[in-house]
């Protein structure tokens, strides 16, 4: 017998998650994002500054919407820091 696996998504949490992701992304301000990593994540932000922005740029680099001029900022501090922008390795 084959069971059916039902995903429920809820799109206005999923729009409000992203908002606010983007919101705290985009700004730019180290004390947001920790806190938005903190509230969705439930993990403790890493403590290292360059690990810290590594994960902050790459993610922005992986955001479709992601404003041009902040995707440029964050393309230029990972070339400048020896990263890539891809996600993996």
């Amino acid at each position: 017998m084959e069971r059916e696996i039902k995903m429920n998504f809820d799109d206005e949490r999923i729009k409000k998650y992203v908002q606010a992701r983007n919101e705290a992304l985009f700004s730019l301000d180290e004390k947001k994002i920790r806190k938005f990593m903190k509230k969705y994540t439930g993990l403790t932000p890493p403590k290292s500054e360059i690990v810290f922005w590594a994960m902050v740029y790459k993610a922005i680099c992986n955001i479709a919407d992601a404003p041009p001029e902040v995707k440029d900022k964050a393309k230029a501090w990972l070339k400048e820091h020896g990263f890539k922008e891809s996600l993996i390795r």
